[in-house]
């Protein structure tokens, strides 16, 4: 009688933990067990269990070789409903999909490309290298701007003594340097 955690037991039936979450629940419920605070499952009963309902699926019809992919219809031809339904009831539970969650989660999808489409036309975004190509010229500018300081400057502030008319100067050839970036 080992006792394992949810997360052991899926590992252990090689599935994944949402099939061991709704089996819990619908098939192997006699087999969990609290300690300490936890609840744990006795796998030898929940695989009796997950075998013994496996087998009256079997018998019901809905056969793992009946629901293969190679029993399905020949890709010319559309499958029945009978056989559709025998197919969808023979998979395991983890891989039957909710259609509502399919739906809801394209709709959500399709909402996100319509409202960053309609961000791009208003240019309210814009693309990762479109930034950085701008960032570049900008930051290019301003240095440029700011090294075409050192010319205009360097020989009135040779001639100047008084520290306050040297920072004024120097102030002023800043300011219109990043005014000329600023106008683009």
């Amino acid at each position: 009688m080992p006792l394992m955690t949810q997360a052991e037991y899926a590992r252990h039936r090689g599935c994944s933990e949402v099939a061991v979450s709704k089996a819990k629940k619908q098939r192997i419920a006699s087999a969990m067990t609290e300690r300490r605070g936890a609840m744990l499952i006795d796998s030898d009963k929940a695989d009796a269990l997950w075998d013994s309902t496996k087998r009256a699926n079997n018998r019901s019809g809905t056969t793992k070789a009946a629901a293969s992919p190679k029993a399905t219809p020949a890709a010319t031809s559309l499958p029945s409903d009978g056989e559709l339904q025998a197919y969808i009831a023979g998979l395991p539970e983890d891989e039957v999909q909710d259609l509502n969650e399919s739906i809801k989660r394209r709709e959500h999808y399709n909402a996100e490309r319509a409202r960053v489409g309609a961000l791009r036309d208003r240019e309210e975004v814009g693309s990762i290298a479109e930034m950085k190509r701008e960032a570049y010229a900008l930051a290019k500018t301003v240095r440029e701007g700011m090294l075409g300081i050192i010319p205009r400057v360097s020989a009135d502030l040779a001639a100047l003594t008084d520290q306050f008319d040297i920072e004024r100067r120097l102030e002023e050839e800043i300011l219109t340097a990043l005014r000329m970036v600023a106008d683009g």
